[in-house]
């Protein structure tokens, strides 16, 4: 096998096949592994100091890679699993799985490792992947195409012309929140400001609804370690999810496009999949939705009271291929200090 990294060639497999296809540009084989008690901010630095040196090598956004040689592809991304790190493989070549570059990359680190079992995490893996291949970015790997594309991009600009003024897609107002939040979390990460004595602790998690392959949740912890008060002034992003962002993309996702609640008939589609079945109506399909990320689409807090060695919480949606910081503006004592995690 050709190698992709020259010793770090991390790929491997489950099958997916299409007879229409030609046997070259047929996906052969995808996998995924964890490394175990390897944070990905440990790994992608070693990855990328190989892959900067290999012509051939593509670095595609948020970690993710793809090479040619020849009639041989292969894209490979690397995920946060809290303190672990998952790797997932899709290729169009011959693999043998047990022997293979992959394997002596991660003994070459002392990794431990294991195939990866979690199905959620395979299954936004999978979808990531399928959005890369259809964008053109991934010439080589054949994936079948979206044959509802133009259908959808219409049907959500109108599903967004018709959330315009609704309540549910309107911006909430910020409120305390401190009940636990179940969903799995996939990254954590702790950072301080010692001028504004305020630590600032940010989780990420997995969704548990189809909106999860565009947006995670996140919550921000802020702790004022301080004995004085501190007014939290502004927190601000450059650009967050809004449930009208979410419902938008989820009303015409890559499984199936309803129209049941525009049309008020249950309509079937052939999609790029091979699946052919009736729509559920949006309102159930949104109103699950919406029930789980309401709690994340709260307004940004401002002018905010943060007693003496207290802690606030912020909870939001982030666009997976593109998050963005929040940016602080907090006053202590009258003197202003500002920070962007």
């Amino acid at each position: 096998m050709k190698k992709m990294l020259k010793g770090l060639c991390v790929l491997s497999l489950l099958v997916l096949f299409s007879p229409n296809v030609d046997a070259a540009g047929m996906i052969k084989d995808y996998h995924a592994y964890r490394i175990k008690n390897q944070n990905i901010r440990k790994v992608v630095p070693v990855v990328d100091n190989i892959l900067t040196r290999e012509a051939d090598v593509k670095k595609l956004a948020r970690n993710a890679y793809y090479a040619s040689y020849g009639d041989e592809h292969y894209y490979m991304k690397f995920y946060p699993a809290l303190l672990d790190t998952d790797v997932y493989i899709v290729t169009d070549a011959s693999y043998d799985k047990e022997n293979n570059d992959v394997i002596e990359f991660f003994k070459s680190q002392n990794y431990i490792y294991e195939n990866l079992e979690d199905k959620e995490a395979y299954k936004e893996y999978k979808f990531d992947f399928v959005d890369y291949a259809r964008s053109g970015e991934l010439d080589g790997l054949f994936t079948l195409p979206d044959g509802l594309k133009p259908l959808k991009k219409g049907m959500s600009k109108l599903n967004d012309k018709m959330s315009k003024g609704n309540e549910k897609t309107s911006a909430i107002p910020y409120s305390e929140d401190n009940d636990p939040i179940d969903l799995t979390c996939i990254d954590s990460q702790e950072f301080y400001n010692s001028e504004a004595n305020v630590t600032v602790t940010i989780n990420e998690y997995r969704l548990k609804n189809k909106e999860n392959k565009y947006v995670h949740a996140f919550e921000y912890i802020v702790k004022n370690n301080s004995n004085s008060d501190i007014k939290v002034e502004k927190v601000y992003s450059e650009r967050l999810a809004g449930l009208k962002d979410v419902t938008t993309s989820t009303f015409v996702d890559l499984d199936r496009l309803d129209l049941a609640d525009n049309l008020a008939v249950p309509l079937a589609f052939v999609t790029g999949g091979a699946s052919l079945g009736f729509t559920v109506a949006n309102n159930v399909r949104l109103g699950m939705v919406i029930k789980e990320a309401t709690r994340f689409a709260h307004s940004l807090p401002e002018n905010y009271d943060l007693k003496a060695n207290s802690s606030m919480r912020i909870l939001c949606l982030k666009f997976k291929e593109d998050p963005k910081p929040l940016q602080f503006t907090v006053n202590k004592q009258g003197r202003t200090y500002s920070f962007t995690y």
